[in-house]
């Protein structure tokens, strides 16, 4: 029995491939939210110097890995020491290198920096991890289709 001639096998792949659909729209809309907010804050922020106190690479995936960097900077009078990660992984960032943070006005813990760095309160990830979840509940309905819903026949 194919997927199409049992009652829910074909509306469990509309409903996988939607999710996965919805999935992917998600993140390219959180993305689009996440680079105007890392945007306002450079372009609206206060300029501070900070210093790089720790830098560290994860590697997600193969093709994937993440910058994270801890950052001292100070603004007025007030030391911060706020963690910043990038969804970009361009920039190499080393301890003790100094860089400029951009500081909400009102609310110092929260920063940017110009090439793309932001405290970890905006989750910068996060699109691409939606992205890729997506994609697979996509070629899992897929995978289902060609397979008539049953696992390991062709």
């Amino acid at each position: 029995m194919s997927v199409s001639e049992r009652p829910l096998g074909g509306v469990r792949v509309i409903v996988a491939a939607l999710f996965g659909t919805v999935l992917i729209c998600g993140a390219v809309l959180l993305d689009d939210r996440l680079n105007t907010t890392v945007d306002q804050r450079v372009n609206e922020g206060t300029a501070v110097t900070g210093r790089v106190v720790q830098a560290e690479r994860f590697r997600v995936s193969r093709s994937y890995s993440v910058t994270r960097m801890t950052v001292a900077y100070s603004v007025g009078g007030v030391a911060y020491q706020e963690r910043f990660s990038s969804e970009l992984d361009e920039g190499r960032r080393h301890a003790g290198e100094e860089l400029t943070v951009y500081v909400d006005p009102n609310d110092p813990s929260k920063a940017a920096t110009a090439d793309r760095y932001a405290t970890e309160d905006l989750l910068l990830q996060l699109p691409t991890l939606l992205g890729v979840a997506g994609g697979l509940a996509i070629v899992a309905a897929l995978v289902w289709i060609k397979t008539g819903g049953q696992p390991g026949s062709r």
